[in-house]
């Protein structure tokens, strides 16, 4: 045993002094992708930020109390979505239009969330307007919000379905084809029964349930429900519907 740890001290000795610079430097550029999150407040910042750190451990969780801490777009590179805490404010207050704005100006391609104290419809139909992929209000659980913001950031958008069943909210992006008197295309009552699940958040597999139809069936029905409304994902078919749910269901659907 004492040959063994004779043979074996100097090496480690050795390796202690050894620094082996190349082999640091790729580690150094291979930077873990992250969220940037923007909160003013010091209490939510740290709280909320320790909770998505433990939530998503394979990404790192930059907090900052504001944007110009942020001096370079550069400094963006590494993000994969924002997450911007507005509080109670208002999606037009100056202020949140403001760091809005200067996020915009440093990546104007990276999706932003927003963590707000309201879930004010008509504040969400705004904000959606703005290009906001996802709006989380803070009565969502935690884990529920840390996979809201992981979707944002893989390039989905989140709405919570609590607000996507309430009558005030309408069809948010500008082109809508789906506005009233502009809605060309008609929806087969099959896919009429599909879409008011989708109004009321539910997945494939509970609308297959409901249905009585085959999972894969009721993919199909919200593939061509998609290329109608030329939508990219069922947020968006939601979005761009919800204004005919009662209005205009039964003209559509005969």
């Amino acid at each position: 045993m004492s040959n063994a740890l004779c043979a074996t001290s100097p090496l480690l000795q050795a390796s202690d002094q050894v620094e082996h610079p190349l082999s640091d430097a790729p580690a150094r550029t291979r930077q873990r992708k992250a969220i940037l999150y923007v909160d003013h407040q010091n209490l939510t910042r740290e709280c909320v930020s320790l909770q998505l750190s433990a939530l998503l451990p394979s990404t790192d969780v930059v907090a900052i109390a504001r944007l110009e801490e942020i001096s370079s777009a550069d400094e963006m590179s590494r993000f994969s979505a924002a997450l911007v805490h507005k509080h109670a404010a208002s999606c037009e207050s100056s202020d949140f239009v403001a760091q809005l704005t200067r996020l915009s100006d440093l990546a104007p391609s990276l999706p932003v969330a927003i963590l707000s104290d309201t879930d004010d419809p008509n504040d969400i139909v705004k904000a959606f307007k703005m290009g906001i992929r996802g709006y989380i209000p803070i009565t969502l659980p935690i884990k529920h919000a840390a996979e809201a913001i992981r979707l944002v950031g893989s390039g989905g958008s989140y709405v919570p379905s609590s607000v996507l069943s309430l009558n005030s909210v309408r069809a948010s992006a500008p082109s809508a084809p789906a506005r009233k008197g502009n809605c060309v295309e008609r929806f087969t009552p099959r896919q009429m029964e599909v879409l008011q699940r989708l109004w009321q958040g539910k997945q494939n597999k509970s609308i297959a349930y409901d249905l009585e139809m085959c999972e894969s069936t009721v993919k199909v029905h919200i593939r061509h429900i998609m290329k109608k409304l030329n939508a990219r994902n069922r947020t968006q078919v939601v979005l761009l519907t919800r204004s005919l749910s009662e209005e205009d269901g039964a003209s559509i659907a005969s």
